[in-house]
């Protein structure tokens, strides 16, 4: 028995491979059933691969910049790679299944990787659990569609062709990893560098060079003088304004998500310093460089995702050295990298869990009536506007734009009476609006209270910006009149 499942080892990898598939394809898809996904990133990201599929520009209408290209965000063109997918199935959840298959298909390097350097089957699939496991792969795969994940899965075939010293297969990693996000450069750098230090060839000095003139060119020129505006996420005062190293650690939140990294892989990285490089280098990106970009300094969302990677090759690094000098240290140590796992899964609540929740599988009772609008009464091809959790289901259209509650002062013809105001935006002239006010949703969904959110449709209706033309229970079909940035 055990001689036959030592010679199916890689068919048990691709079964932990296809349990995770199905476990993260069910959270996102379940999630996007309900309506909690969201236009920010879901709705945005199928709007570019729908433009893609059609050969149209990356324009999405839904976020900070609808006259411009998604470049003015990011540089993603790794959307317009797999936009041919749209082809098969135009839909949301076709991207959700490509973002969780080919990350998933990464785990297949992980297993080769390990057994490249002769650890145990057992500890090898320790390491596969972790990959997978690890905390910034589960709040990414969770929280709808995000580039840094396919990043993420291209630089773990990188690092494996670079390792087997697979010189045009690296080369077409590298170029993937470049296609994913903007801001790759700095880890394919790095990993570059480590290898450097050990074999001094060309080709990683070429990566080296190579991503170095990439980052160069993205934020001095391509930012400031093609698309003639400043990088987004830089710091107000200019994308190198900080630069104190002290702002790795100055907040509880930043501390513990430095050490929750290391404790998902029982601090095993830690022990193959050299591997550290690019760990810290990604923590000064987010944490010094980026300082004011706080949504990016704790645990939550896909920022953490790159490092997972590295830090399972950190982790191989580490066993390998272990089991040189103590050879029988390997399943002890796979027993302690599980026990991490559970122990942070346990601590942290990760997505995987949810699975287990009644909640989770609780659809609330007003997503029968949004859809019954949507399919009913809201025309295919109109413009309209719409809150940020039923935008990403009816994203595919030329002009959708996302719905922004703030409050408003009134000088003269106040709607609510008041001086201050609850009230909306959005961009241009859309037909429609469409909402929906049941109790379950919340900031997330509405981007505000529903308090606010509530009264500031009140006010439109009484500023006769808007007019109800469809309801059904709780979801609203509005007519829009005019931009409610041209009332006075």
């Amino acid at each position: 028995m055990l001689r036959w499942i030592l010679k199916k080892q890689i068919f048990i990898a691709i079964g932990i491979c296809l349990f995770f598939f199905v476990a993260y394809s069910t959270l996102a898809i379940v999630r996007h059933q309900n309506f909690q996904s969201y236009g920010y990133d879901l709705g945005i990201n199928d709007q570019v691969v729908w433009r893609y599929a059609h050969f149209q520009l990356p324009l999405t209408t839904i976020d900070p910049f609808p006259d411009k290209t998604k470049f003015a965000e990011h540089i993603e063109v790794v959307y317009a790679i797999i936009a041919p997918f749209y082809w098969i199935w135009s839909s949301p959840y076709m991207l959700i299944l490509l973002q969780t298959g080919i990350f998933c298909s990464s785990g297949v390097v992980v297993y080769l990787l390990a057994k490249k350097y002769k650890l145990s089957l057992f500890v090898n699939l320790a390491v596969m659990v972790s990959y997978f496991t690890f905390y910034g792969v589960q709040f990414g795969l969770w929280t709808d569609v995000h580039s840094s994940i396919f990043a993420a899965a291209f630089l773990m075939w990188f690092i494996y062709f670079v390792d087997s010293k697979m010189k045009k297969s690296s080369i077409l990693f590298f170029l993937l990893v470049l296609t994913a996000k903007e801001s790759t450069g700095t880890s394919l750098f790095c990993i570059s560098l480590v290898y450097f230090f050990y074999r001094k060839e060309k080709i990683l000095f070429f990566f080296m060079v190579a991503s170095a003139l990439y980052m160069l060119f993205v934020f001095t020129i391509f930012y400031p003088y093609i698309m003639h505006q400043p990088y987004l996420y830089a710091n107000h005062n200019g994308i190198l304004s900080n630069l104190d190293p002290r702002s790795l650690v100055n907040t509880s939140e930043k501390r513990l998500t430095i050490l929750y990294t290391f404790l998902s892989w029982g601090f095993l990285p830690i022990q193959s310093p050299v591997w550290l490089i690019p760990v810290v280098i990604h923590f000064y990106k987010f944490f010094v460089v980026a300082s004011d970009l706080t949504a990016a300094q704790g645990i939550f969302g896909q920022y953490r995702i790159m490092l997972d990677p590295i830090l399972a090759l950190a982790s191989i690094w580490t066993f390998k050295r272990y089991i040189n000098v103590f050879p029988k240290s390997q399943f002890f140590l796979g027993i302690w990298l599980l026990c991490c796992v559970i122990f942070t899964q346990y601590m942290l609540h990760l997505p995987l869990s949810y699975l287990t929740k009644s909640w989770f599988w609780t659809r609330p009772a007003s997503v029968s009536t949004i859809n019954s609008m949507i399919g009913t009464y809201l025309p295919k091809n109109a413009s309209v506007v719409s809150q940020n959790n039923i935008t990403p289901h009816i994203s595919q259209r030329d002009k959708i734009y996302t719905l922004y509650p703030e409050q408003k002062q009134f000088s003269k013809n106040s709607p609510c009476g008041e001086k201050m105001c609850d009230w909306m935006r959005w961009d241009k002239n859309p037909k429609y609006l469409i909402v929906d006010t049941a109790s379950v949703w919340d900031a997330r969904h509405l981007l505000t209270d529903r308090a606010p959110f509530v009264k500031g449709l009140q006010n439109l209706e009484k500023a006769k910006i808007i007019q109800r033309y469809k309801q059904l229970g709780t979801t609203i079909l509005y007519k829009v009149n005019e931009n409610p940035d041209d009332y006075k």
